[in-house]
This record gives structure tokens, C-alpha cells and sequence, in this order.
């Protein structure tokens, strides 16, 4: 008997000291609106074996069901044949109450606690429903649970479906343990094509807004492998930057582009996830050397693009400086703001410094560079505020650390959970941006969209 696929790290204590560990007790913690409502028709969940009726369950039930109504039309026109629905089950447990009956494909109560997972065997899918369903409601939101039973889904999708992939042993189906990681990167993609048929509004049963996937995007990056785990681990999903880039990947591209990533089309390179995770860098050496790069950076990109670089000042200062820049609602909060006249990147000290502790060096790095970013835009004469200069200023960062990437024979690379530390800074930057500027502020998705382009593409993805 296949065992079951399981999402990493998700015992109920485990999921809470990542949280604790990613998000800590600061302004970065709270992300979650769990009183924001998206069923539209809810699911009688007298269907799952074991369900007691609660809320959580009913949550689960209409999402299960709904992602099922997705598949019943995008499996035929993407696979060319019927969609079959699941017919082994959907099981629901309270891995709290020793007496509970152990879900297939397990051999007891305790298999279960924390996680989620899709039973190849039987196809049949299982959840805890009081230690995993209700803490990813509570932290993240409602739509983190349906990405993580959405991605449990895109496993029966690959069960029911195998696409040649160039990738020996690895095709679409999952029926290979030879590439656990791209298993699961498909298994996120399908979960975010399915989102994005929910937020065109085309579910009778839910209705979500994209902005609301940020909290799935933040349960993804809780959820990531931890450093230094082999791509060929069988437990393996991949960094935050991999998962996160799978999930947008099916968003915007359907199950098509899905069924057809191979390892060599879809993950960070070998040397990031093979380098050891680096000692956080004091805060003072990223404002003083890796400042000094940006601006040389940002410099040369608005010269060679035929603007005019006027070198803004690093200013460490209070919130109450720079007033001009500190006046947008939008900028009150965030740990480094552009200001236009006279050129400066403000720094709060303390803000950046709970930035740096809070998430890592590269997250202070990066808050940073779209300081220097929106430098860029004014030396190239575009607007630095408002949606589209934030989506373009995270363009231009992860243009400059794309930079710093291919610049590897000269420095050490920087190491996977480097973009992960920048993933987790756009997403808490954009709960900062949206509670200021609830319409003005792009959503953590699109930030991190626009960070990816620019980290693959360079400057000329951008539109800078």
C-alpha cells in the first residue's frame, strides 16, 4: 500500500512553532481575518466518514466539493477525458480523542495529527480536523484551508492523469517516488488553477478575493521545507519561493502549465538549496555594504535606460522625518520609504531592525532595495507611489537580487531560504500597505508575482 502524501511540518506543535518562528509576536503576526466570511453555499458535511457537523467541517466539505465541481470541467478540456470523482472517501479526525478510528492508509490516530494527505491506494482524502483545519483557519484565514485541500486534491488529479514530462520518473500521475519535490509542486499548481476559477467568480459555493489569498500564499511559506532538505527526500515540497511560485503558476497559467513543469523548469538552482543557511549579517553591514550595491545597481540601470540618477542619502531616522514621504498612508508603517524631494531612503531603524530579527537579513535586504527601487523610478521619471510603483519597485528588487544570483562565481550565492526571507517580508509588506490603503495597496500576491519576474527576467520584466 502507497503511503499517503503529507504536508511537511504540520503537527499541531510543530505548525505553531513555525509560526511563532516566522511571524514571532510582533506587527508581522495577526495576518489572518478569520471572522471574513467566504462560504456562499455551504456543504452539508453528512458525506466525510467521522464528521461531528462542526463548522470547520462544513468549511471542508464545501470546499472538497467545490474543487470537485472545478475538475468536472477543467479535466476533460485540459486531459481530454472524464473527470472521476473521488471514490474512496473523505475522512475527518479528531486526532485529540484517543478513541477516534485511524483514517485510511494509517495505522493509527497519531499518523494523522496535524496534517492533511491524500491516500493514493484508496483514493480517499483525510484531515485533522482540531489540530490542523482550525489552526490554519485561525493564523492564515479560511483560504488556507482550501489551498491545503485543494493541493490534497491536485494529488487525486495527478492519480487520475499522467502527462510525459521529459523528466524520467516523474510525470504528472505521482506514481513515482523518484521526484517527490515536483510531485508536489504540481500538486500546489493545481490547487492555485482551481483558486483562480474561484476568484473569477465562476464557484456556486465560495467566493473569495485575491486579496485573500495572501493568507494561503503566508501558509505556503510557514509550510516550506526546512534548509537543506534533499530534493529526492520522499517528504520533500520545496522552499517558500518554490511552492509559492507553483501556486502562481497554476493561477495564471491553468492546469496545462501544471502537467507540464519538470524539475528543470521549476525550482531555485541546485547551489542555493545545496548552500548551508547563512549567519544573519548584522543590520549595520546591510545598510552600509549592501546599500553601497544598490545604489550602484539602480545607478547603472537608470543610465543605461537614458534617465537621471540622482543618488538619494540613507537617512536612519525617526518616522517623524522625511514628512513628505511619511505623509502617504501607505508609507507609514514600512521599515524603509523613498522620499522624492530631496532624494533620501528613510530608514526606521526600529522597525527594520524588528524586520531583521524577526525574518532574516535578506528581508531587511530587500525592504531596502525597494527603497532603492523606487530611486530608480523617479530617476526614470515614473510616479513612486501608489499600486503599480510598489508591484514595480518588488519588480526592481528582485531584479537586483537576481543580480546578486548570477554574480555567484564572484560571491557565494545567497542560499534558498534567502528568497524565502524575501517572500515573507513582500507578504507581511502588503498587510502593512492594505491596512493603511485598504483599495491603493497591491496584494501580497502581486508583490511577490512581480518579485519572481524580476528575479527570472531581470529589469526588462519589470516595465521600468
Amino acid at each position: 500500500m502507497r503511503a499517503p502524501r503529507v504536508i511537511p511540518a504540520m503537527a499541531a506543535a510543530l505548525l505553531l512553532a513555525v509560526i511563532v518562528a516566522v511571524f514571532g509576536c510582533s506587527s508581522i503576526a495577526g495576518t489572518a481575518r478569520p471572522t471574513e466570511n467566504i462560504l456562499v453555499r455551504p456543504v452539508d458535511p453528512s458525506f466525510v466518514y467521522g464528521t461531528d457537523g462542526s463548522s470547520i467541517d462544513r468549511l471542508a466539505a464545501t470546499v472538497v466539493t467545490d474543487v470537485q465541481a472545478y475538475w468536472s470541467r477543467a479535466f476533460p478540456q485540459h486531459f481530454g477525458s472524464p473527470w472521476r470523482d473521488i471514490d474512496g472517501g473523505f475522512f475527518s479526525v479528531d486526532t485529540t480523542d484517543k478513541d477516534s478510528d485511524p483514517p485510511p492508509c494509517t495505522a493509527e490516530v497519531a499518523d494523522l495529527a496535524g496534517n492533511a494527505f491524500y491516500c493514493t491506494a484508496l483514493d480517499a482524502i483525510a484531515w485533522d480536523r482540531a489540530a490542523l483545519l482550525p489552526v490554519l483557519a485561525e493564523h492564515y484565514g479560511r483560504t488556507a484551508v482550501v489551498a491545503v485541500l485543494a493541493h490534497e486534491m491536485g494529488h487525486a488529479v495527478q492519480h487520475r492523469h499522467s502527462t510525459p514530462s521529459g523528466d524520467t520518473g516523474s510525470g504528472a500521475a505521482g506514481t513515482s517516488t523518484s521526484s517527490p519535490i515536483l510531485t508536489e509542486a504540481i500538486a500546489d499548481c493545481y490547487a492555485g488553477a482551481y483558486a483562480r476559477w474561484v476568484v473569477d467568480g465562476h464557484s456556486e459555493r465560495l467566493h473569495i478575493r485575491k486579496a485573500q489569498l495572501d493568507g494561503a500564499m503566508r501558509a505556503l511559506t510557514s509550510f516550506r521545507d526546512p534548509v537543506g532538505t534533499p530534493r529526492s527526500d520522499a517528504g520533500a515540497h520545496g522552499t517558500a519561493f518554490d511552492r509559492v511560485s507553483a501556486f502562481q503558476d497554476g493561477y495564471r497559467g491553468g492546469p496545462s502549465s501544471c502537467a507540464e513543469m519538470t524539475r528543470h523548469n521549476r525550482f531555485t538552482s541546485t547551489a542555493m538549496t545545496s548552500a548551508p543557511e547563512r549567519r544573519n549579517q548584522p543590520l549595520e553591514k546591510i545598510l552600509r555594504s549592501r546599500a553601497a550595491a544598490m545604489r550602484a545597481y539602480f545607478a547603472g540601470l537608470v543610465d543605461r535606460r537614458g534617465g537621471h540618477w540622482t543618488d538619494p542619502v540613507l537617512h536612519r531616522a525617526s518616522p517623524a522625518n522625511c514628512t513628505e514621504g511619511r505623509r502617504r498612508a501607505e508609507d507609514r508603517r514600512r521599515p524603509v520609504v523613498y522620499c522624492p524631494q530631496p532624494p533620501t531612503v528613510l530608514v526606521d531603524r526600529r522597525e527594520l531592525a524588528n524586520t531583521h530579527g524577526e525574518i532574516g537579513d535578506q528581508a531587511s535586504a530587500t525592504a531596502l532595495a525597494t527603497g532603492y527601487a523606487r530611486a530608480a523610478l523617479s530617476g526614470l521619471g515614473r510616479p513612486t507611489s501608489g499600486a503599480e510603483a510598489a508591484r514595480q519597485a518588488s519588480c526592481l528588487a528582485g531584479a537586483y537580487t537576481g543580480s546578486v544570483l548570477h554574480e555567484a562565481a564572484r560571491r557565494p550565492p545567497l542560499s534558498a531560504s534567502d528568497l524565502d526571507e524575501a517572500v515573507i517580508l513582500l507578504l507581511s509588506e502588503e498587510k502593512v500597505g492594505r491596512a493603511a490603503s485598504a483599495t491603493s495597496a497591491p496584494t501580497g500576491f502581486d508583490r511577490v508575482t512581480a518579485f519572481r519576474a524580476g528575479v527570472r527576467g531581470g529589469a526588462d520584466a519589470c516595465g521600468a
